[in-house]
């Protein structure tokens, strides 16, 4: 009797973000055969670190949120468990500006009950969230709307506003509550509050009930040489020839009969390659897909994908002399109150918020500007932007003089909007998926923008395949 063959899955993975890394290495411990093309000439994406005269300067995302226990075992897994750094105690604190001054937002009751950042009319509001409806599951819902309606229009302006500016650099008024905001709005639809439910998955916790992943205590961590040392690791643990940097691909082909993907493509040394996969993973960025060589009603199927918006943000780190500024910058950063006239979308005291990040005596502190909201002042010439950032931080933490140090990143197209009718969008990548089997759209549009969303995004994609 013959013995079935059995072939080690063929996977090829377009795009070496930290999605296109983590499936890369957890469908090389499945046993599949990998190879990650990339057109430019490093990995990690966004993930972007530079050392320079002392200074720790991240360029994309600056921390990591520990919260499922896939992505703590794959820190681990990757030999990055002695480097990981956890965020001072200061990083408890978060600053809203309102008015022109910094207001720490609440972290228990009693400072939420003595805070002068809400009136008295907006603290009773937010008493009443447990006895608000919950909202049709079936109707769109913007940001914006299920925070006034659930806690106040107040609540919007000075807290879940400027936390939409320092997650999506959105506007509250446009991104959908249900997929940018998933955990919350599953909260309403679980429990009829994310009060309540957020009280009662605390107990299921302590109790081992509830997701299986979840890590009992949550924490804000980095690296101690930075966010780029996890890509490098995971890299650093993929089996030679998986990764190809400077691969431009020419072509791509799906079989019909067979379902077998052939992709053609130039490496950077102007060879040619020519292979069949199994599977083909597109981690790219959405807007990239049309510069992809995919069949034209493939295109046509995900037009909305390629259309998400990505509004720019620019990224100026600046390094002061610690006499320089007069507020203690024990926090982890400030944000704007949607009513604010200011320049700046709000910023990171970096120094504060790992150790290492500027030289003894310094501070460092990471402004951005720009987001769907003032897309504008994301396009400032340096100069410009350097007087606006320095006059703004005159009056908000007491700046006097220049920076000792400045780094500036622009992002042209920074972070995906999943805004009102994303539920389209999302419909197109799940219909296209199942009309060419073994194609799959992963990254950071689709399952979550954090670094640990697009982690676990890799895994579950591994699992699936």
């Amino acid at each position: 009797m013959d013995t079935p063959k059995q072939n080690k899955p063929r996977v090829a993975i377009v795009g070496a973000g930290i999605t296109g890394l983590s499936a890369a290495y957890h469908l090389q411990q499945r046993g599949c055969d990998v190879i990650l093309l990339e057109r430019s000439q490093r990995v990690g994406g966004a993930i972007q670190t530079t050392h320079e005269d002392g200074y720790l300067a991240e360029h994309g995302p600056n921390s990591l949120m520990l919260a499922d226990k896939r992505v703590d075992d794959f820190i681990n897994a990757v030999g990055l468990k002695d480097e990981v750094v956890r965020a001072s105690s200061f990083a408890k604190k978060r600053f809203v500006v309102h008015r022109s001054k910094l207001h720490a937002l609440p972290h228990s009751i009693l400072s939420a009950v003595t805070t002068p950042l809400f009136s008295f009319g907006a603290k009773l509001r937010m008493l009443c969230e447990p006895f608000i409806a919950k909202y049709d599951a079936k109707q769109n819902e913007c940001f914006a709307d299920f925070v006034t309606r659930r806690l106040g229009p107040e609540m919007l302006a000075k807290a879940a506003g400027p936390f939409v500016s320092g997650i999506y650099a959105g506007d509250p008024y446009k991104l959908s509550t249900k997929h940018a905001f998933p955990r919350l709005w599953n909260l309403e639809q679980n429990y009829g509050s994310f009060i309540k439910g957020a009280m009662k998955i605390g107990k299921d916790a302590k109790k081992g009930i509830g997701n299986p992943h979840r890590l009992a205590k949550r924490e804000i961590v980095s690296f101690k040489n930075g966010m780029e040392a996890l890509p490098n690791a995971i890299v650093a643990e993929l089996n030679p020839g998986t990764v190809n940097l400077g691969s431009s691909i020419n072509s791509i082909q799906q079989d019909k009969e067979t379902g077998e993907w052939s992709l053609q493509w130039t490496s950077e040394d102007g060879g040619g390659t020519a292979e069949v996969f199994d599977h083909l993973i597109l981690t790219c960025p959405a807007h990239i897909l049309p510069k992809l060589p995919l069949d034209a009603k493939i295109l046509e199927q995900v037009s909305e994908v390629s259309q998400l918006n990505y509004p720019p943000v620019t990224s100026m780190l600046l390094g002061f002399k610690k006499d320089q500024i007069t507020h203690p910058l024990d926090g982890f950063g400030m944000l704007m109150a949607l009513t604010e006239k200011c320049k700046i979308l709000g910023a990171l005291f970096t120094s504060s918020l790992f150790d290492g990040r500027a030289p003894e005596g310094y501070v460092s502190i990471n402004v951005m500007l720009g987001g769907a909201r003032f897309p504008d002042n994301a396009q400032l010439s340096d100069d410009e932007m350097l007087s606006a950032v320095l006059t703004e931080l005159q009056t908000l933490i007491g700046l006097t003089g220049k920076p000792t140090y400045e780094r500036i990143t622009r992002w042209k197209k920074a972070i995906p909007q999943l805004n009102l009718g994303y539920q389209n969008t999302l419909e197109q990548m799940e219909q296209c998926e199942q009309q060419y089997p073994g194609l799959h759209f992963a990254g950071n549009y689709r399952g979550g923008i954090s670094v640990g969303d697009c982690m676990v995004s890799g895994i579950k994609l591994s699992d699936t395949i």
